[in-house]
């Protein structure tokens, strides 16, 4: 029998869990209430079984941040100064509570930067509305909420209406009960 090669043994922290290597991070902009959770859950999760980190970022930092169900977390920063550098992607996360960040200008720039850089740009429910704003659906295809159709249509998109949508590096979806698919096309763009 082979000796174990020592390289080969996992890093592990000081309390002797196993240290997680990231290829890459994803930046996840979460409204500060009412976000749609399910979904969260799935592309975090999908993330980070392929090596990719997340930082979570909303409007404030202060206190924890409230879900339209139960979760509730405390983000890692606030979305003002945040910039793509450094990020394979950026994730708006749905909801009622991300009408609120459709009119956020740290958001649409966001998406704007992500976008002009060929990154992921993810959203899904009611934060398909911050990249219509935002102008980076011109000229693509889209799914969302229902009640957005026609914002995406005046921005120049073509809204499909499918559960999950996926245009080049651009990554949409109806509502949380497309978490799973919408993981799997999250992965397919910044995944090893």
């Amino acid at each position: 029998m082979a000796k174990k090669d020592a390289a080969a043994e996992p890093e592990v922290d000081e309390h002797g869990l196993k240290v997680q290597k990231y290829v890459s991070t994803c930046l996840v902009v979460v409204p500060e209430r009412d976000y749609a959770e399910t979904t969260l859950r799935y592309a975090r999760s999908a993330l980070y079984n392929v090596h990719v980190g997340t930082r979570s970022v909303s409007t404030a930092d202060e206190d924890l941040i409230k879900g339209e169900l139960q979760d509730e977390f405390q983000v890692d920063g606030t979305l003002a100064g945040e910039s793509m550098d450094g990020y394979s992607g950026v994730i708006f996360v749905g909801g009622e509570g991300a009408l609120e960040l459709a009119e956020n200008r740290d958001a649409h720039r966001l998406a704007r930067e992500a976008a002009d850089a060929d990154k992921l740009v993810a959203a899904w429910g009611h934060a398909v509305a911050i990249l219509a704003k935002a102008g980076v659906v011109k000229g693509r295809k889209v799914t969302g909420d229902p009640s957005l159709r026609a914002m995406v249509k005046q921005a120049g998109g073509k809204f499909t209406g499918v559960q999950v949508q996926r245009d080049k590096k651009l990554v949409t979806a109806v509502d949380d009960a497309a978490g799973f698919r919408f993981g799997r096309e999250l992965i397919r763009i910044v995944g090893i």
